[in-house]
Parts: structure tokens; sequence; C-alpha cells
């Protein structure tokens, strides 16, 4: 799954997957300044937990969205 966030013409690319394992999730965060962090998880509450933190991290910061787009 993407999630775009949105503030003015910037955007940011967040993606949920699995890892190329097959045992885990990745976290994927594209930044506007070219910088992309990718966190790892074995369990979804785990992932589930970030991804919240995630996104209040970006609504304080005045990012819009998230705006979701199914891969």
């Amino acid at each position: 799954m993407f999630y775009f966030f949105r503030r003015g013409g910037a955007s940011v690319r967040c993606e949920v997957r699995s890892d190329s394992e097959g045992q885990g999730y990745e976290l994927v965060v594209d930044r506007p300044d070219a910088m992309v962090s990718v966190e790892y998880f074995i369990a979804p509450p785990d992932l589930n937990r970030r991804w919240q933190e995630l996104e209040r991290t970006l609504l304080r910061e005045g990012w819009d969205g998230p705006r979701l787009r199914s891969s």
C-alpha cells in the first residue's frame, strides 16, 4: 500500500509492504529531500504502532494526508 502526504508542492510517499523474505514487513518513507528510510518489523502490531506514530508526526508538521493508493 502507498500513502501520500502533501504540503505545498512537496509530497512524502509512504509504503507498507512485505519484506523480501516474506517473513516480516517494511515501512518505507520517501521524503521530498530525497531521503529514503526503511524500517523493518516482524509483527503487524509493531508496524501499526509505528505507522500511527509517523502519521501523527506528519500531520503535526502540516502535511495533508494520507491519500491512499493501492499498488
